[in-house]
């Protein structure tokens, strides 16, 4: 009888320690990303100039702006003058390009 309720209490207390961790599991977030078309104005250390089309996605019209980039993103293979496509993530209070390939 008391190997019974032993195996009982065990497995209720396995049981609850498998809810406890499925509870404690939460789904990693997705950063959201927008996608850009544009021609590149200007590079320096920190920002990249880019003309860009409008950005729906943000509602944002076609412009000219500079866009911090990120140190993944390899900038000899472009220069100014040349259309690029980018990926965009939010960062801080602005956005920062996370990728950047030359349209040739």
């Amino acid at each position: 009888m008391r190997a019974l309720l032993f195996s009982a209490l065990l497995g209720a207390c396995i049981t609850l320690s498998s809810f406890s961790v499925q509870a404690t599991e939460s789904p990693s977030p997705v950063t959201p990303q927008w996608q850009g078309l544009g021609v590149v104005r200007a590079i320096d250390a920190k920002t990249l100039v880019i003309q860009h089309d409008a950005i729906p996605a943000l509602k944002w019209p076609a412009m000219t702006m500079p866009f911090a980039f990120s140190a993944d993103v390899d900038l000899s293979a472009v220069k100014p003058g040349e259309p690029v496509t980018f990926t965009l993530v939010r960062a801080g209070d602005g956005f920062q390009i996370i990728s950047l390939t030359p349209l040739r």
